[in-house]
């Protein structure tokens, strides 16, 4: 019974380790050289604590592993790529400030954490 507690309690410490608190919330983006972000719009991402993730129609999971973003879609919804059904994108962030992350790479933006 002991193990079976442990267990549980190591698989929950995981979880909160995937899917830190400062992560939870709707995020919008912000391309390079805007001055506006998506929050507020249909474009905006939100981040579930059970480490389920909705953007516009399409789903899926997410975590983060160290400085990296890892969202694996599955359903598309009518607006995602089929093709990339359980494919991880990996998106590696710095942290600017709280709210703010930096995304590396030629894709690269900004996503602030939205009000409310």
């Amino acid at each position: 019974m002991i193990r079976i507690w442990l267990m549980s309690l190591a698989a929950s410490a995981s979880l909160n380790v995937e899917h830190p608190a400062w992560m939870i919330g709707t995020w919008g983006w912000q391309n390079p050289g805007e001055r506006v972000n998506d929050c507020g719009t249909d474009h905006d991402v939100t981040y579930a604590r059970d480490g389920r993730y909705d953007f516009m129609d399409e789903v899926g999971t997410w975590k983060v592993v160290g400085n990296r973003l890892i969202e694996t879609m599955t359903d598309p919804g009518g607006t995602g790529d089929p093709t990339r059904i359980g494919k991880p994108n990996v998106m590696t962030f710095t942290k600017v400030r709280r709210g703010v992350l930096r995304i590396a790479g030629p894709r690269g933006g900004t996503m602030f954490k939205c009000p409310g």
